[in-house]
């Protein structure tokens, strides 16, 4: 039985993570630290944690734990995380990993040093259709092309604390590297601001060392939220509406699926193949067989990069 402890008591928590989590076998949630005492009071009702704090250097002195999930805004992200990682637990925490990338990087080296993995919520890579579309592309060979696009309706009237690509729109900067499977050569980017104070419109072409070509679309000034994604070989391209749908064309032929059909999933359970309960799965199962997640800070590094060369129009390196 893994020993589940929970630092942050959030929406994002309390309408993915908690629930996802309480549906694992083996898992015990046992302790979680929340400042609010509206949202502490409401997962200690739900969830009859045995431990509670607000203190979550308490919580990792006095509570034996195996994981810890670390979800909260990066503005308060790294201390926790550093505390939970130099306690030697495995964390699990949302994206972006930290305010910077400098925190992301502080963030890994502690979690090498203790030799515990540190995983990133970059859910799409979980997603059922994704998933389908990676494998019936290397079936026919390599990777081609791919594009993903993330619309939301954004008209910042004050600064975000971040940027919308650092806290939002790297959700497909991710999903694109994870999909191509090589790293970034060459990156071409336009950013703007349109009818907002801050950017809010991300536009970046990039060239991949495996000859593989992509391109990320992340406008914030658009008419409402659209997430979809496409992945090309030769002869096949899937064009994803995540997470519902897969539209496959393969050598003229077309088959379009269903995100809960692929696995005989019931299509009422939406954390099944958006990718949010098979994440959770995913880094309970990394850690009872001591291996890396596919998410790891170790991975994701490497998406940050990506996203600091799109925001700044320089390579990182």
């Amino acid at each position: 039985m893994l020993r589940a402890g929970f630092i942050g008591a959030g929406g994002r928590s309390q309408s993915a993570h908690y629930p996802a989590v309480a549906r694992l076998p083996d898992v015990e949630m046992t302790a979680v630290c929340e400042l609010d005492e509206t949202r502490l009071a409401q997962v200690i009702d739900r969830y009859d944690f045995p431990h509670v704090y607000n203190d979550h250097r308490a919580m990792l002195a006095e509570v034996e734990l195996d994981v810890v999930y670390c979800v909260m805004h990066e503005k308060w992200l790294l201390q926790p995380a550093l505390d939970s990682l130099r306690a030697g637990k495995h964390i699990f925490i949302e994206k972006p990993p930290g305010k910077n990338s400098a925190e992301t990087r502080q963030l890994l080296d502690a979690a090498v040093e203790r030799d515990v993995y540190a995983m990133v919520g970059y859910q799409r890579r979980y997603t059922t259709v994704v998933r389908e579309a990676m494998r019936r592309i290397r079936a026919r060979g390599p990777v081609s092309h791919a594009v993903t696009t993330f619309n939301k309706k954004m008209l910042l009237d004050r600064p975000e604390y971040t940027t919308t690509l650092w806290n939002d729109v790297t959700h497909v900067v991710d999903l694109l590297r994870y999909m191509v499977g090589s790293e970034p050569v060459e990156v071409t980017r336009y950013r703007d601001k349109f009818d907002s104070v801050d950017w809010n419109h991300y536009t970046a072409l990039v060239r991949f060392a495996s000859g593989s070509t992509g391109v990320v679309f992340g406008n914030r000034a658009s008419g409402g939220r659209v997430l979809s994604a496409e992945l090309h070989g030769v002869g096949i391209g899937c064009y994803m509406k995540l997470p519902e749908e897969i539209d496959i064309r393969e050598d003229d032929r077309q088959t379009v699926l269903q995100g809960w059909e692929i696995n005989g999933d019931d299509p009422e359970d939406t954390p099944r193949y958006e990718g949010a309960l098979a994440m959770h799965e995913h880094f309970v199962e990394s850690v009872r067989n001591r291996t890396i997640p596919v998410s790891d800070l170790r991975d994701v590094i490497h998406t940050i990069r990506l996203v600091d060369w799109i925001e700044t129009g320089q390579c990182p390196d």
